[in-house]
């Protein structure tokens, strides 16, 4: 009598496979949402301080013979001149909904010196941590 040979995979070896992929799963699912929501958070600083260094650069330059600035206009960062509400042009940077911003008030900054038109002290903060971004009235930046 000759043996049968079988390929393939039984019922239980299927179900062990999956139930030690579940739990690889849950046990990675904590530092995956940290991950994300730390990378959210250094995203939207870079971002900021991009966009502050950027509007000021511009208006120091004379970029397009205009003042530029920054806001909050929605969920985004705005560069922009003219206005924030009706910019002649801008630029803008989504903010993730995991990330909020507080004390970014409408700023333009002035030609020649780039001396922003408000001293700021913003922090953006996420459900595991915040930072701090300090701009003078030299347009000095402390970011903590």
């Amino acid at each position: 009598m000759k043996a049968v040979s079988r390929k393939g995979i039984s019922y239980i070896e299927l179900l062990i496979v999956v139930g030690l992929m579940a739990i690889i799963g849950a046990s990675v699912s904590p530092f995956l949402s940290n991950f994300i929501l730390r990378n959210n958070l250094e995203t939207t600083v870079d971002n900021l301080v991009g966009t502050i260094r950027k509007a000021q650069s511009y208006s120091m330059d004379g970029k397009n013979n205009a003042v530029w600035g920054v806001c909050l206009s929605g969920g985004n960062i705005r560069l922009y001149t003219g206005s924030c509400s009706s910019p002649t042009i801008s630029e803008d940077f989504s903010v993730s909904s995991s990330v909020s911003i507080t004390g970014l008030s409408d700023t333009t900054f002035s030609r020649l010196r780039g001396e922003p038109s408000n001293i700021l002290g913003v922090t953006i903060s996420t459900d595991i941590g915040s930072a701090t971004i300090s701009l003078n009235a030299a347009g000095g930046m402390e970011i903590n």
